[in-house]
């Protein structure tokens, strides 16, 4: 048994190695030359390692422990511990474009969407290859309100979330196409017209908003990326899917303030 740089880590009572693709969400320094990683693998979810002498390695984390860096981490899990301990990375892909301020800036919200919605070591088959394609995407192109949206609502989906857009929450009934909707903020549930109507300080949706909403929960960001939308409809999905992530997110989200700053 042997402690690690700073004290309250050990390495001891091992599992075997593994190795896994994974994407680097934040990192920080931890004593004088480790560092502590947030990393999202793609068969064991979200996990935090510790990156022992990371900060001085010349090969065993060269260029590798940067947000949104795309990597082979080998790693193993320590028994009755919720950090793993990272032996070692192989650099797969660079951030690349993602250096540019407000694509930086678009990038943080996505990883940071992930980060505050999954929990520590529960797989989600699908996100790894989301935020992936996602971060993909932003390198390819620029951040449109369809591909914002459609991270967001199939991001819901995929952790549990995802917002009932087909009937009314209080009587059931199909909402149909062409019709207006009622959004209510507190439980984030749609109503039909005969059931929000006679309801005091729900939020009025169009149908344009409504029919949006559904064709981007079906398409991927890139594809959605191409979806043109009208003024009032992106102000409008953008309100409504801001409530739904607000439901579920523990905390205000530090990245927004960085996209506003770098998109003014």
């Amino acid at each position: 048994m042997s402690t690690l740089a700073g004290g309250g880590f050990f390495v001891a009572s091992m599992g075997p190695p593994l190795t896994n693709r994974a994407l680097i969400l934040r990192t920080r320094a931890y004593g004088e030359s480790d560092r502590i990683v947030s990393f999202l693998s793609e068969d064991y979810g979200k996990l935090t390692g510790i990156a022992k002498g990371a900060r001085n390695s010349r090969r065993r984390f060269v260029n590798c422990l940067n947000p949104f860096t795309l990597v082979r981490v080998h790693f193993r899990q320590r028994r009755a511990a919720t950090m793993v301990f990272m032996d070692s990375c192989d650099l797969l892909s660079l951030p690349g474009p993602l250096s540019d301020p407000l694509k930086f800036a678009y990038a943080s919200y996505l990883v940071e969407l992930v980060d505050l919605l999954t929990v520590e070591g529960q797989p989600v088959a699908e996100l790894f290859d989301l935020l992936g394609s996602a971060l993909e995407g932003l390198r390819q192109g620029p951040a449109t309100a369809g591909f914002l949206r459609s991270f967001e609502l199939r991001l819901l989906g995929d952790v549990g979330f995802a917002p009932r857009l087909g009937n009314c929450n209080a009587c059931q009934r199909e909402l149909v196409a062409g019709e207006e909707a009622f959004f209510d903020r507190q439980d984030g549930a749609l109503a039909c017209v005969r059931c929000g109507a006679s309801r005091d300080g729900l939020l009025p949706v169009s149908a344009a908003a409504l029919a949006t909403l559904s064709q981007l929960v079906e398409l991927s960001p890139e594809e959605a990326r191409q979806l043109r939308l009208a003024a009032p409809v992106r102000a409008e999905t953008a309100t409504l899917v801001g409530h739904w992530l607000a439901l579920h997110l523990p905390r205000p989200l530090k990245s927004v303030g960085l996209i506003a700053a770098f998109a003014g």
